[in-house]
């Protein structure tokens, strides 16, 4: 083992392929890691002398909790009753453990574990049952007291990362100004975490977060490779950026049969915008969900219009979809690069997206709740959690 810039022992995560398996090293480990023919997460185990047993029953201990947390009676548990039912999971595995001869250092890691799991589960117990929840609905309250900035158990424990994240993001959201929030992250020790609150924090003004601009000021202050965020400074756009009350910038659309659309028009009444990307994994899904909001909407006298951002290059396909599907409101397309301007001048970095606006054109509201799956179109990445 050679002590580098991260840590070399205990728990590791090893990757190939779209597989991330967790393996536990010391420094006389000597295994070696047997790959099945079918390539697959579910064809390998570990042979040697020093080493594999410890990590056959990690893989074990893996499974175990990837079958508990698919389980329908262990996802709709009240709190109490899932932590219960991981305290026996934890004792069973512990016993095992205590029974192969394995090192005090591992028993005393997987204890760590186990303890970091459990904390997890409790704190993001509502957030893991309901896809519209993320860590930053939860309390404070809710986190156990312990140590949020170690080092080297955020890179050797996700579980502790991800509520370490959670903890630090609302504590510094829990101040009321830039400059408090600056202090708070200065001292954390932690360089893994505070890189991962800089992601977290792009991401909250990817979503138009009301609280932006202290974010944006966090990202420039904390961030070593500027380059790295200039997608999300450009979305942000201080000098033009759009607020409730303003103008809708009306891009440049035209039909799907390539006739040219002045929107301008559409003032008058209110109107429901959909900004949708081609790219969306998950735009069947969303399509059904714009038409259940033009249901529950469509007493209001208002317009419903979809914007295809960037479908231009690709019209046919989606004109195709509208004549086959019942899709609700008026459907428009843009190029690409009218689509990415309208986004960075409205400051949004997720989509499909609702937009509000009034009778004049001005924006009501740049997030109508219509329970989309999201996108990021600048990174093709799903909202961070």
């Amino acid at each position: 083992m050679e002590n580098g810039y991260l840590p070399y022992e205990g728990f590791q995560y090893l990757n190939w392929l779209n597989h991330k398996v967790q393996l536990h090293l010391e420094e006389e480990d000597t295994f070696n890691i047997v790959l099945g023919q079918e390539f697959d997460e579910y064809s390998f185990y570990y042979a040697g002398d020093v080493g594999a047993i410890k990590n056959n029953y990690i893989l074990d201990r893996v499974r175990l909790l990837q079958e508990l947390e698919t389980d329908a009676s262990f996802q709709k548990s009240d709190r109490v009753q899932a932590k219960l039912l991981l305290e026996e999971k934890k004792d069973s595995m512990l016993s095992i453990a205590g029974s192969l001869g394995l090192t005090d250092s591992f028993i005393a890691d997987e204890k760590k574990y186990w303890n970091y799991y459990l904390n997890y589960h409790y704190v993001f117990h509502d957030a893991l049952r309901n896809e519209d929840l993320d860590f930053t609905s939860l309390e404070l309250s809710d986190f156990p007291e312990m140590d949020y900035d170690i080092q080297k158990d955020h890179f050797n424990y996700r579980d502790y990362l991800k509520l370490s994240l959670a903890y630090h993001y609302l504590k510094i959201n829990s101040l009321q100004d830039y400059d408090s929030m600056k202090d708070v992250v200065k001292d954390i020790d932690s360089r893994i975490l505070k890189f991962s609150l800089i992601s977290i924090w792009a991401d909250q003004i990817y979503k138009r977060n009301s609280r932006s601009e202290e974010y944006m000021q966090l990202v420039n202050r904390f961030s070593n490779s500027p380059s790295h965020y200039r997608s999300v400074k450009n979305i942000y756009n201080k000098r033009n950026r759009l607020t409730l009350g303003d103008p809708f910038p009306f891009p440049k659309t035209t039909d799907f049969y390539d006739k040219e659309i002045d929107l301008e028009k559409a003032r008058g009444r209110t109107a429901y915008i959909l900004l949708y990307a081609p790219e969306d994994v998950h735009i069947d899904n969303n399509f059904l969900e714009w038409n259940k909001f033009y249901l529950n909407h469509r007493d209001e006298d208002a317009r419903f219009i979809t914007i295809g951002l960037g479908t231009d290059r690709i019209k046919a396909v989606f004109k195709d979809v509208f004549l086959k599907s019942q899709i609700a409101g008026s459907h428009l397309s843009t190029n690409p690069r009218e689509a990415r301007s309208l986004l960075e001048n409205l400051s949004i970095g997720y989509v499909p997206a609702v937009l509000k606006i009034d009778e004049n054109g001005n924006i009501i509201d740049f997030n109508v709740n219509a329970n989309l799956k999201k996108i990021n179109p600048f990174q093709n990445s799903p909202p961070l959690s």
